[in-house]
């Protein structure tokens, strides 16, 4: 008796083993089915869009529907083409892609602004009040990161610095311009711009407005021959450049704003 009491709790042991490696393949398996991960991680991948400190897994970066996953045509589409759902965006740190525009400093305002009006259009979130929940939070998420966009295309600075990013490189906030010329310019431009050389006459500040935007679109050119050629050194340069000539265009069109003057 003593001895088949052994043999039957060493059978249920086996067993006991058995049934649970299958359950441990079986979740495996799972996790690894593309439908599961659309309906179990779907609240994960949506918090990854809205943090982007957690990473997504390379099979989630695909041009695939999070609703009922057919292949999407094209990286800028907004809905799905076979069940008509919002999409999350495919682009979130290259700009010029996520508007469907090329790569260079020397853009088209008009098209930028209408492709931006066109995309809000679609993705403002009252159009969205009677969706699902993920929905809602898509649309909100994709508008605000297309003002995030917008903004940066739109004012050349932050498109120079944008370009330069997707490039791999930045500009250091110490970096500054190996060219004295340039150096001894910027601070006759700032004396010139002072309250005590300028007073309260707007026609020299008009004037000397006039000047720096003149230097701004001088570099400006710069900037984007630049790009052209990928002498990305010689970008940077030019952009520490811009920015000295911009910080000085907004002291002179704040004081002009000041004494009453539209820039």
């Amino acid at each position: 008796m003593y001895i088949v009491c052994i043999i039957f709790f060493y059978e249920m042991a086996q067993n006991f083993t058995k049934t649970t490696r299958r359950l441990v393949s079986s979740i495996a398996n799972l996790n690894k089915s593309p439908y599961h991960n659309f309906r179990v991680l779907n609240g994960y991948h949506q918090t990854n869009f809205r943090n982007p400190t957690f990473v997504t897994p390379k099979r989630w970066q695909t041009n695939v529907c999070w609703r009922c996953g057919a292949h999407e045509g094209s990286p800028t589409q907004v809905f799905c083409e076979k069940c008509n759902v919002i999409q999350r965006p495919h682009e979130l740190e290259n700009y010029f892609k996520l508007f469907g525009l090329e790569e260079r400093f020397d853009i088209e305002q008009q098209v930028l602004r209408n492709k931006f009006r066109q995309l809000q259009s679609l993705l403002h979130p009252d159009k969205f009040s009677n969706k699902t929940e993920e929905e809602q939070a898509i649309s909100a998420d994709y508008s605000s990161l297309l003002n995030k966009a917008y903004g940066t295309l739109h004012v050349p600075l932050r498109r120079a610095e944008h370009l330069l990013k997707l490039k791999g490189e930045t500009i250091g906030e110490s970096q500054s311009v190996d060219d004295p010329e340039f150096l001894i310019e910027i601070m006759t431009l700032n004396e010139e711009a002072s309250v005590e050389e300028v007073g309260k006459d707007v026609g020299k500040l008009k004037k000397l407005n006039k000047k720096n935007n003149e230097q701004l679109e001088r570099v400006s050119r710069e900037i984007d021959l630049c790009f052209k050629s990928n002498d990305i050194e010689k970008a940077k340069e030019n952009i520490i450049k811009f920015k000295y000539y911009t910080s000085l265009s907004s002291r002179i069109n704040g004081t002009l704003r000041d004494l009453g003057e539209s820039d």
